[in-house]
């Protein structure tokens, strides 16, 4: 179950040196007033432009964002009037109509806040004749307005554009630091998932999220699939599930935890106790306990390739030999 946290500037994880710079500006009252976040995608782009855009719209005399005041609390509820979010992800909203539109509205006074924000999420689907657009509001800001773009690479932004605004470039944090900030996310996961999670995501929080958060139904029906085709004479069968495993490295380690989960059900259902696995009810009548705890051994020993550099295509025919040969 994912947990819902708030999020300060001190509390983004890794990134230090924008951290201290966008502090520093935040402080100064010298902020820049566009912004390019780029970074790959899951390293929290749209987390930091959040942040900034609650300290443009914070009403406090002291620390900004104070998480508090009507600004922050709106801003946090996605629902202040003095932020707008245009998100690539959405059919049109960076076409150049709609970037038109924003520019306009950028010469009109804030409705409540110090500074009106305009987030503009994922411009790698932003065409030129839009990002031209948006550079003429970039060549003539108006004092009160704060622009902040996200982008995978500031490269796929025109040089115009770029020359115009403060480019910031997130990096993923160390496995370790990921795994202690999913912690916070996920505290029903045990120490051992959630750094699993961030060593095969390469510390890549969004991505160990999306990985936590989809995929699991799948999984698991295939992992079920695999465990009743070991029990079957031709390999054949197996070898076409477990093929399936190069979809994704994330896919691939859900499989293989389902797997572990299904076996520890083999034994219960072995050692003459409930479960709930009708596929670990077939494989206990049909392999013996012994068989079963070499097969967990398997799975775990498969678990410490995927985290290697093994290509995908070959892991699925090699974890197909691994089962069958005991």
């Amino acid at each position: 179950m994912k947990a819902k946290i708030k999020m300060y500037l001190s509390e983004f994880v890794s990134n230090d040196t924008v951290k201290e710079e966008l502090a520093q500006a935040m402080q100064s009252g010298l902020f820049p007033h566009a912004l390019i976040i780029d970074g790959a995608k899951g390293t929290g782009k749209k987390t930091l432009a959040g942040i900034i855009a609650e300290y443009c719209v914070c009403l406090s005399d002291d620390v900004k964002p104070c998480g508090k005041c009507s600004g922050c609390l709106k801003a946090m509820h996605r629902c202040h009037p003095d932020i707008y979010i245009a998100d690539g992800n959405v059919s049109g909203s960076l076409s150049i109509e709609s970037i038109r539109n924003m520019r306009s509205d950028a010469y009109i006074m804030p409705n409540e806040a110090p500074k009106k924000v305009y987030l503009v999420i994922d411009c790698d689907k932003m065409l030129p004749p839009a990002q031209n657009a948006l550079l003429k509001v970039l060549e003539e800001p108006p004092a009160d307005v704060v622009f902040v773009l996200t982008v995978t690479s500031a490269n796929m932004m025109l040089q115009t554009v770029r020359s115009r605004s403060r480019i910031y470039t997130l990096y993923p944090p160390s496995p370790e630091q990921a795994a202690e900030y999913l912690k916070n996310i996920y505290p029903d996961k045990n120490d051992r998932e959630l750094m699993d999670a961030a060593v095969l995501t390469d510390g890549n929080i969004g991505q160990a999220i999306q990985n936590f958060e989809t995929g699991s139904e799948e999984a698991k029906a295939l992992a079920d699939e695999i465990l009743t085709a070991i029990t079957e004479k031709r390999e054949y069968p197996l070898l076409l599930l477990t093929n399936n495993l190069s979809k994704s490295r994330e896919f691939a380690a859900k499989v293989l935890d389902c797997l572990l989960d299904d076996a520890g059900e083999c034994i219960r259902a072995a050692s003459g106790l409930e479960t709930n696995s009708k596929a670990a009810e077939i494989v206990a009548e049909r392999l013996s306990v012994r068989r079963i705890c070499q097969l967990a051994e398997n799975i775990s020993d498969a678990k410490n390739v995927l985290k290697t550099n093994v290509n995908l295509n070959f892991f699925g025919t090699w974890l197909c030999a691994v089962l069958k040969d005991n």
